[in-house]
């Protein structure tokens, strides 16, 4: 089964200026969301996984899957690796 990305559920965000900012639940440095990593951020307010978001996007943008596919693996990982995201 793959795994599926969620917006972690203590993080406090908010829009502003064509932006999202997070704060990873228990601190840590805002990670600032522009451009598709905005989108993404909306995206994953429900669970799905790297290639459900990447087809959501490609759709979104009028772009081949799979070029967006190979950019949202490293920013889910990361934001992962952050704490603003989790599996579920």
């Amino acid at each position: 089964m793959l795994d599926r990305f969620r917006r972690a559920a203590g993080v406090v965000w908010r829009q502003a200026h064509g932006s999202v900012f997070v704060l990873p639940d228990g601190g840590g440095d805002v990670v600032v969301l522009t451009g598709t990593g905005e989108q993404l951020w909306w995206l994953l307010a429900e669970p799905m996984t790297i290639d459900q978001a990447a087809r959501r996007l490609a759709d979104i943008y009028g772009v081949p899957d799979a070029a967006v596919s190979r950019d949202v693996a490293p920013v889910v990982a990361d934001l992962a690796a952050r704490g603003v995201l989790e599996r579920g």
